[in-house]
């Protein structure tokens, strides 16, 4: 707790300079990421990824104010009487939203056939479970564990999110517990860890169908 005030003391200047130091300061850096910007993130979290976690931003957030020597943090000036926040409110705003148009363009391209049609892949090899010739089941067992979980249970085995959400919340990168969430909240986060499994074997069949 005194530290997290002496670090909130800090002038603009004096934070960039804590942040850009040589060696780092570990714990400057928490209260930083995880306190100094935790409602911008938390907004931009909401407002783009329709999610309550700005937590789930801060290694991409870190990732780009640290690029090139920290050189977005070295940039402001505090020109017109821009505070260090509203300026990294701004550029981290503006960074998600390139972010959100890349992944959603690298993600309509690597979509070929439709989901209906991964699904109906998934339906004709559960029938063959066992066999090592289907080209399906060997794209599913190349997945991470997280991915083959949900697809094991919402695809194969068809149940509704929330009947099996306690059984995927754990692969699930929050620090937030399922009883914490709101059972909108858990549908959306579920919803889109289903889509990405989905792409992630649709990706493992194009390796394997091109070998």
């Amino acid at each position: 707790m005194l530290q997290t005030r002496k670090y909130a003391l800090l002038s603009d200047k004096e934070l960039i300079d804590g942040l850009t130091a040589v060696p780092p300061d570990n714990r400057l850096h928490e209260y930083f990421f995880k306190e100094k910007c935790k409602h911008f993130l938390t907004y931009i979290s909401n407002n783009l990824y329709n999610e309550d976690d700005g937590n789930m931003l801060i290694g991409d957030f870190y990732e780009y104010l640290s690029n090139d020597d920290w050189k977005i943090l070295k940039t402001w000036e505090g020109k017109n009487g821009s505070s260090l926040n509203s300026y990294l409110a701004s550029c981290s705003m503006n960074f998600f939203k390139r972010k959100v148009k890349a992944d959603k363009k690298h993600s309509d391209f690597e979509i070929l056939p439709s989901t209906p049609d991964i699904i109906e892949y998934l339906d004709h090899f559960t029938a063959e479970e066992e066999s090592e010739n289907q080209p399906v089941w060997e794209a599913f067992k190349m997945l991470k564990k997280r991915d083959q979980v949900i697809l094991r249970l919402l695809v194969i085995e068809e149940k509704e999110i929330m009947e099996v959400a306690n059984k995927i919340w754990p692969y699930i990168k929050t620090d937030k517990d399922i009883l914490d969430v709101s059972q909108k909240h858990i549908q959306s986060i579920i919803s889109m860890a289903k889509h990405r499994a989905l792409v992630a074997l649709l990706n493992n069949l194009k390796r394997l169908t091109r070998n």
